[in-house]
């Protein structure tokens, strides 16, 4: 890539005083249309600085500068503006076009004459299979602070371009329970299930847009039954809720529709089964987890949360041969197995859960996290403004001592963070905008070829049958 990446001035129409334009999409000399899949970070850079940006497709054409203006460029950095680079390769690859009709320059006239009343900045590279990406940005010649701005912005970003590649951590924020509880809330409202309002009970995901998403869809929110219409469907999330609050549902005739994860009601059933049999029944969990309440709401007298094993010390059962632990969904089982550890060194009669029902989607998580951090020179994760989910993720990242950075929007993104990064490890928080990992890899795709690989992991129970079988 290096030996094809330039960086040239030329001359363009279509630029006011006042302003920098930077092109979506300029039209080379050489190279034909060059994409600028990264504009919006220049653009961005640039809008840092105190200027008006204005995006717009240009056309570059050799400059040719008029005497009264000829002593500008040279007064604003006589030492950074080299027309190409010595070290690199101008001529234009086969295939380049000209005369496509997607895209059209800002202004612009048919004939020969072109009176250069833009300085336009650009780098452009072609990749191995002739694909052209590249940055511009063009400033009227008369406002000094533009072209400057212009000229140093280009060339700090032509500076970012190289070949690099994305890891992605495919596996999803959101656990397939909460997927589920989100679907069932809105097919609700699509199919009228009993006929009255809809109301959720809590958030049924804590994340912005997904509960913008369910409230444009007309369900409510509540915290407490006692303020529903007769009539009103409840609709009971993801992480459950204690058995109190089912009952008084049924007392109230109010129709509900339970979209607790499946992982969650077996939790609570094997509470119910602890209970019934007399024992202490140890919840390895995180204080302030939605989850826990519903879970210790099953037998609030006989149950119990622990998060360490310091806890696990300061426990003091009736009955020390009467004693069974579940670990919460949720979070990674390898992170309760000292807890669980510390359990059955104390009581040696610890009675557990059956396997079959842990949850793996908090260890899939980790696991995918950990390793692209591992492997890459950059760890950015996706995510909106002040979320906790986000520093977890990067907590995810262990003991790689990978770089990482919360990215709430592609502006976010700048040289100094990109130049060194041949290798960038890409996630996703729950609070993540839509569509904002795409963006980040498409501003990456114009600064450079751009190799994506998805990491996944995804552990799936395997009964003795299913073994058999495969």
């Amino acid at each position: 890539m290096n030996r094809s990446k330039i960086r040239e001035r030329f001359a363009c129409q279509g630029v006011a005083g006042g302003e920098v334009v930077v092109a979506p999409v300029f039209d080379h000399p050489g190279r034909g249309f060059v994409e600028c899949p990264a504009a919006p970070v220049l653009g961005a850079a640039l809008t840092r600085r105190g200027l008006r940006v204005r995006y717009a497709p240009l056309t570059a054409r050799p400059e040719t500068r008029p005497a009264a203006r000829r002593d500008v460029l040279p007064d604003v950095l006589p030492d950074v503006l080299p027309d190409i680079l010595p070290d690199t390769d101008p001529e234009p690859r086969s295939g380049t076009r000209r005369d496509g009709p997607r895209y059209a320059p800002a202004t612009g006239r048919a004939d020969d004459t072109f009176p250069g009343d833009g300085h336009l900045f650009a780098v452009s590279c072609i990749d191995r299979h002739g694909r052209v990406t590249g940055l511009a940005a063009a400033a009227h010649p008369d406002d000094r602070a533009a072209v400057e701005a212009a000229c140093q912005e280009v060339r700090r970003w032509s500076d970012v371009m190289r070949s690099r590649r994305a890891l992605l951590a495919g596996t999803r924020p959101l656990c397939p329970g909460v997927r589920g509880a989100l679907e069932a809330a809105l097919g609700v409202t699509r199919g009228g299930a009993g006929g009255g309002p809809v109301f959720a009970y809590g958030p049924v995901a804590d994340v912005p847009h997904h509960a913008g998403e369910l409230a444009r869809a007309g369900v409510g929110t509540v915290t407490g039954l006692d303020t529903l219409p007769e009539h009103a469907v409840v609709v009971l999330p993801a992480h459950g809720v204690p058995r109190a609050l089912r009952a008084e549902a049924a007392a109230r005739g109010l129709a509900v529709v339970d979209a607790t994860c499946p992982l969650v009601s077996a939790a609570h059933a094997e509470v119910a089964r602890f209970t019934e049999r007399g024992d202490l029944t140890v919840v390895i969990g995180r204080p302030g987890d939605a989850v826990v309440p519903g879970i210790l709401g099953q037998a609030p007298q006989t149950t119990v949360l622990v998060e360490t094993v310091a806890d696990v010390a300061r426990l003091r059962p009736a009955d020390p041969m009467a004693v069974s632990y579940l670990i919460q969904p949720g979070i990674p089982v390898e992170h309760a197995r000292p807890v669980v550890a510390a359990l059955r060194a104390r009581f040696p009669g610890l009675r557990g859960p059956d396997p079959d029902d842990f949850c793996y989607h908090a260890s899939d998580r980790a696991a995918a996290v950990a390793a692209v951090a591992a492997a890459g020179d950059l760890l950015l994760v996706a995510a909106g403004p002040g979320c906790p989910d986000a520093r977890h993720v990067i907590g995810l990242a262990g003991d790689s001592g990978v770089l990482s950075r919360v990215v709430t929007g592609v502006a976010d993104l700048c040289p100094s963070l990109l130049r060194e990064a041949g290798t960038v490890a890409l996630t996703g928080a729950r609070s993540a905008p839509p569509g904002l990992v795409d963006e980040i890899l498409t501003v990456l795709s114009g600064l450079g070829p751009l190799n994506v690989v998805d990491r996944r992991v995804t552990s799936e129970v395997v009964t003795g049958r299913e073994r058999e079988m495969a």
